[in-house]
């Protein structure tokens, strides 16, 4: 499961983002923005734990997602005027903002901002935005982007399969 975690120990800041099968729309001759992952976001802070569970991403929603991870990535080698870049979930559900940071530290480090929807947590109409700031070290993006690309792929070519037997 594609995982992040804060730069320090404490408070441990963890990032969990699943993507499954079941309730997976998925036909490889639709529109990327007409196939549906879905997906159960965790984001733990000491002992406090956020999830936001039975929402599913637009393959092409997920696809945004993951270039706008890999810009932060490459951007690093392109320039030292480093941009703040965003995401927001298919629903409003959560926004995930990154931004690498001109630092001297032993590590590279990237600014992280997680902003959940609280009433998606609590399962209400409207409500407010629960927001953490962190840092994460430029590698542990990398692998979770990874991860997450490895979690997608296997997913379609699941799907693809499944396709093919049903003919």
């Amino acid at each position: 499961m594609p995982k992040i975690k804060n730069y320090y120990d404490k408070p441990a800041i963890g990032l969990d983002l699943n993507l499954y099968e079941e309730g997976m729309i998925y036909e490889k001759d639709q529109e990327d923005y007409l196939n549906w992952i879905p997906y159960k976001l965790e984001l733990a802070v000491g002992n406090d734990k956020h999830v936001i569970d039975g929402i599913s991403f637009s393959l092409e929603g997920l696809k945004c997602f993951i270039r706008k991870m890999e810009y932060v990535l490459n951007e690093r080698n392109m320039s030292s005027e480093y941009e703040k870049i965003s995401y927001c979930g298919p629903e409003a559900e959560f926004e995930i903002l990154f931004q690498n940071k001109d630092d001297h530290w032993e590590d590279i480090i990237i600014d992280t901002e997680v902003w959940l929807n609280g009433a998606v947590i609590e399962r209400q109409q409207a409500g407010y935005f629960l927001g953490y700031k962190f840092n994460i070290r430029l590698e542990d993006l990398k692998q979770f982007v990874k991860e997450l690309k490895e979690q997608l792929q296997e997913l379609i070519q699941k799907s693809e399969g499944d396709e093919t037997e049903g003919t």
